[in-house]
């Protein structure tokens, strides 16, 4: 099936059925637990320790698929995959809080840790010489996570909440055959044994103390995720005193959905204009002018407006944070490079949802974006510092 497609039209299929199950997994959490018997604290104390937990389990996992033996990444990748569907699956057979909340806390881990595998894949097929549009492929995946969502709103109502680990279920089976037909001339496919034991000695330092920088770096994409989620997270409560409510709130998360595109598909030739160190300076200042020009917004207007900044912000950063991991790390450590960043992003997650909830309850909206716009200032000075011409951020230590 593979000689059918192009590179390209394969890894949109890929980006798209992740996105969509990232949706139904984690957007539409709230929706089915809820529906189960859980409670808002509960839901919320699930979300988070799955969320420390996937970041533990990120670069563990990724490093492990660094030295596999036996398995290519991309039978790795399909392999986890597959559990990730028999675990939806089973939601709809094993009744009772605790047994739903062990799978639907899996489920949460794994659609993260195999987030930096499928972003390892892309690169891999672009090191290997295929000609493939990494931006295009990943522009398609928030096209799928938009219809994703309004496709689930509309079975929720229809079908009432089982059909949220029935599309879960579904989208990870076709996710599951896009990987496994991700194959093209060039792209190694099982690793032969001898291959696998010389990376190991090759990668047998551990990665934080063979590179340079990696913990600020880390730390930087913390603080600049922590700014970007305080504004989605809590969109709800941020557009309430400027006069907006849910469909407000709904435009303005479109608005923001469809400037990332531009970006999603021009990538491929401004990766070539640039370099990915630049790119990531500028989307530091991306975030940090979106929460800025969050906490100054004095009306609905205004806030839809710079919403333009996540162009230059997440946008910018999804993409060049991959192909900065693919260019300054060894072949042999690239999956677990990719995992360090995408382990950033959600501890950032998780510590905005934790501390916007803490400000939200005991302060007010102002400190809440306060604190995204400072969150954000000390990111952006950190990737200026880490990421200038000349630093040695994520080269190989002698």
């Amino acid at each position: 099936m593979s000689k059918a497609l192009t590179p390209t039209v394969n890894y949109t299929l890929i980006q798209g059925s992740y996105w969509g199950c990232y949706c139904a997994v984690v957007t539409f959490s709230s929706v089915y637990l809820l529906a189960q018997g859980f409670s808002n604290a509960q839901i919320g104390s699930l979300i988070a320790v799955s969320g420390i937990l996937s970041a533990v389990l990120q670069p563990l996992v990724s490093g492990m698929a660094d030295r596999l033996k036996k398995l290519s990444l991309r039978q790795f990748a399909a392999l986890l995959v597959l559990i990730q569907a028999g675990a939806g699956g089973l939601l709809l057979v094993l009744p009772g809080m605790v047994p739903q909340a062990l799978l639907y806390g899996a489920l949460i881990v794994m659609i993260q840790v195999v987030l930096p595998l499928c972003s390892a894949l892309g690169m891999a097929c672009i090191n290997s010489g295929q000609s493939m549009n990494f931006g295009v492929a990943r522009g398609a995946g928030s096209i799928s996570y938009g219809v994703f969502s309004a496709l689930c709103g509309q079975l929720v109502l229809w079908f009432g909440e089982v059909s949220i680990p029935l599309a879960m279920t579904a989208l990870n089976l076709v996710l599951m055959v896009s990987i496994l037909i991700f194959k093209f001339k060039g792209m190694e496919d099982g690793p032969k044994e001898e291959m696998a034991e010389e990376k190991t000695e090759k990668g047998g330092k551990p990665f934080l103390l063979k590179y340079h920088g990696v913990i600020p770096l880390v730390v930087g994409v913390v603080l600049l995720l922590v700014s970007h989620n305080v504004l989605n997270t809590y969109a709800f409560q941020i557009v309430t005193p400027l006069g907006g409510d849910s469909a407000a709130m709904g435009n303005m998360l479109l608005i923001q959905s469809l400037v990332e595109l531009p970006v999603m598909f021009l990538f491929s030739w401004m990766i070539v204009k640039a370099s990915s160190r630049f790119w990531l300076c500028v989307s530091g200042v991306g975030f940090f002018l979106h929460a800025l020009g969050a906490l100054l917004a004095p009306n609905m207007f205004w806030m839809n407006v710079i919403q333009v900044f996540e162009m230059p912000g997440y946008a910018v950063f999804a993409l060049a944070s991959i192909y900065f991991v693919n260019e300054m790390v060894a072949e042999e450590d690239r999956v677990q490079g990719q995992a360090w960043i995408t382990m950033a992003m959600t501890l950032g997650n998780v510590l905005a949802s934790f501390v916007g909830g803490l400000l939200l309850d005991y302060t007010s909206v102002f400190l809440l974006l306060t604190f995204a716009a400072l969150a954000g200032a000390v990111g952006m000075l950190l990737f200026f510092l880490l990421l200038r011409k000349g630093s040695r951020t994520l080269t190989a230590k002698e």
